[in-house]
């Protein structure tokens, strides 16, 4: 249980079973035969109750499919990260310029696998001029860790439980949604509603410069910039008219286009590493409040972490 929550272990259970009736609504998630224990159970910020989160993962060797259930999704997005020998760059402040140190922005962060050295130095570009050409071209550069591009969809009735989810403008101009036209009714609605939704007091400027989308049953929201840089989002589920909590989806995958046309992987290094599978959330997620975020689970999945 985390030290900082004011809830008590019932609180959890209750949370967590009604997460399971909402998603066996839906049968993309559990079998007749799966219960309660193939779900995770996590608090991401347990100074605030309403952080809580239960999660059904799918996972195979490029896909990640997650059914959600949470009042309120922190802040959050997915960076690449750059992975240098540290030998040439040990890290901290030694790092190329325009990046920052990962281990030093994500709280609990871990390589993709133990395939990758924990001692190698790790990166995201923190200056959107610096461009992922000029640090695949860095002396030490060994290989990228691709962050996961990520598609929501509204599982669940509307009208019973409705969803503000807050994303980086920049998302409305990818292709993917780009040809949604139900998007410029969804943000519309957001524009007109978002103020009915409530954003806990402990979390002042979580939702700043983002633009709020409420969708309805079966619409999707691509969380994606065509720049592929890091993709702001967070949503709340936290509305007075709404009966219960509502199921989110989320399908993820790396870009496969960026992954195509980044450089090869040395040979000194393409027998040793073995690629990420699915998700590499502990390595590329990053949060606005990361160095308050309790990445442990309270309770593991079918599939840890």
């Amino acid at each position: 249980m985390p030290k900082s929550s004011n809830l008590l272990e019932e609180d959890y259970v209750r949370f967590l079973q009604t997460s399971l009736d909402l998603l066996k609504e839906h049968p993309i998630y559990l079998n007749a035969n799966e219960g309660v224990e193939v779900l995770e159970l996590a608090h991401l910020l347990p100074q605030v109750s309403e952080t809580m989160l239960a999660i059904y993962i799918g996972i195979n060797d490029a896909v990640c499919n997650k059914g959600l259930v949470t009042p309120f999704l922190p802040r959050h997005s997915h960076n690449n990260v750059f992975v240098f020998d540290s030998n040439v760059y040990s890290g901290k402040s030694d790092i190329p310029l325009g990046t920052i140190d990962a281990k030093n922005i994500i709280n609990g962060f871990q390589p993709p696998n133990e395939s990758w050295n924990s001692d190698w130095t790790y990166v995201m570009i923190e200056d959107p001029t610096r461009s992922f050409n000029s640090l695949w071209k860095e002396k030490g550069y060994i290989d990228m860790i691709p962050a996961k591009f990520e598609d929501f969809t509204m599982m669940n009735d509307h009208q019973k439980s409705s969803v503000c989810i807050f994303i980086d403008p920049e998302a409305f101009e990818h292709n993917v949604n780009r040809n949604r036209s139900y998007l410029k009714q969804a943000r519309h609605r957001g524009e007109q509603m978002a103020m009915d939704f409530v954003i806990p007091d402990l979390l002042e400027g979580e939702v700043t410069g983002l633009v709020p989308v409420i969708l309805h049953q079966g619409e999707k929201l691509y969380v994606a910039r065509p720049d592929f840089q890091p993709c702001a989002q967070c949503w709340s589920n936290i509305n007075p008219m709404s009966d219960g909590y509502a199921v989110i989806n989320e399908n993820s995958a790396v870009p496969l286009n960026l992954v195509i046309s980044k450089p090869p992987i040395d040979s000194k290094y393409r027998s040793i590493l073995i690629p990420p599978a699915g998700s590499a959330d502990n390595t590329t997620d990053w949060f606005f409040r990361t160095k308050d975020l309790y990445r442990t689970p309270i309770k593991q999945g079918h599939i840890g972490g």
